[in-house]
């Protein structure tokens, strides 16, 4: 006589849901049009963010050091798109200078 085992199957799924990996399937996918994310991210870059900071230190009188580091989170974009990186680098770059924009824009409507 036979004796009678259960077998447990063990499924083990990679597949999590968490932002981290949703990002990552974003990237991946991304990738395949990087010129135009590229293309895009450099857009909104120079003709809406830097000219908005400009407008807004010239009439409320901004500082040297804020056009400092509008120009340098400006290059932080632009370097890693004339370098034909991966969209990997390119979105955390823009996501980092959009945010010193911001930040340097409510300084000086705040102050």
């Amino acid at each position: 006589m036979a004796t009678i085992t259960h077998s447990t199957a063990t499924y083990t799924s990679n597949t999590q849901t968490g932002w981290l990996t949703a990002y990552n399937q974003f990237i991946e996918k991304a990738e395949f049009n990087r010129i135009g994310w590229a293309a895009t991210v450099l857009t909104i870059q120079g003709c809406v963010l830097s000219p908005a900071l400009l407008l807004i230190m010239a009439y409320f009188g901004g500082g040297d050091w804020q056009f400092l580091v509008g120009n340098l989170s400006f290059l932080m974009v632009l370097i890693p798109i004339l370098a034909a990186q991966p969209v990997k680098y390119i979105f955390p770059a823009f996501a980092l200078s959009l945010l010193l924009h911001a930040a340097l824009i409510l300084v000086n409507l705040l102050y």
